[in-house]
């Protein structure tokens, strides 16, 4: 179905709105909508794989940049775990550290203080791209986008509107720090799965929706294709 008669953002890029009849564009151009553009009816929410993929495309390079700008960070967490797997063994004859071990240790307040400085550093990633573009480089590759929960259904909505940033902070946040535990790291994976509205704990904390607007190259769909 082809979206009603109106003015909206100019698929060229030749003016600012340009008017649909209907059916196709035509030559009329204009400054100033006399009726609100409606969004993308093309629009839906992504699939599970999408989001998975956005993620991997994500973490891989940013694991990679928290590795060198923080290696000092990571130093004392390396040093603890050689430390627990020659004392095994040593002492276990050669057997997989037990949870107790990893435990007694003091393993978990270096893991945490080891995650700090790659933690902040995702969510300034997160933020800064979900309040100007709507969307990580992630989402972007695999043709998604980040839209308050409902919004991306409204008049006035385009692939190009971008996150608040509290709401953009507060996703974020909650997502990075369920992803330094594994059991928090599986539920926000998973979450989506089984919720209605495909939403991670993350996007129940932040009150997003992520939408799929394209291709997997991330070229918006556009009217009239």
């Amino acid at each position: 179905m082809n979206p009603v008669p109106g003015w909206y953002t100019d698929p060229t890029g030749a003016a600012e709105l340009r008017w649909w009849d209907g059916a196709t564009w035509t030559h009329e151009v204009n400054a100033v909508a006399s009726t609100p553009p409606i969004a993308d009816e093309h629009v839906q929410l992504a699939s599970w794989w999408a989001r998975v993929r956005a993620y991997l495309l994500d973490a891989f390079p940013l694991w990679l940049a928290s590795l060198m700008l923080f290696d000092h960070w990571h130093q004392p967490l390396v040093n603890e775990i050689v430390g627990i797997m020659r004392v095994s063994i040593l002492t276990g004859g050669g057997r997989f550290p037990p949870l107790e071990m990893w435990l007694s240790y003091g393993l978990l307040p270096v893991w945490i203080q080891a995650a700090i400085p790659g933690i902040l550093l995702r969510v300034a990633y997160d933020v800064a791209c979900l309040s100007t573009m709507g969307a990580t480089f992630g989402h972007r590759s695999a043709g998604l986008r980040v839209a308050e929960q409902g919004r991306w259904r409204e008049p006035g909505w385009t692939s190009k509107t971008a996150l608040p940033w509290h709401r953009a902070l507060r996703r974020s946040i909650v997502q990075r720090v369920l992803g330094i535990t594994g059991i928090g790291f599986l539920a926000c994976v998973l979450w989506p799965l089984a919720d209605p509205g495909r939403r991670s704990l993350a996007d129940l904390a932040g009150g997003t929706q992520v939408v799929d607007i394209g291709d997997v190259s991330g070229t918006p769909i556009v009217f009239g294709r």
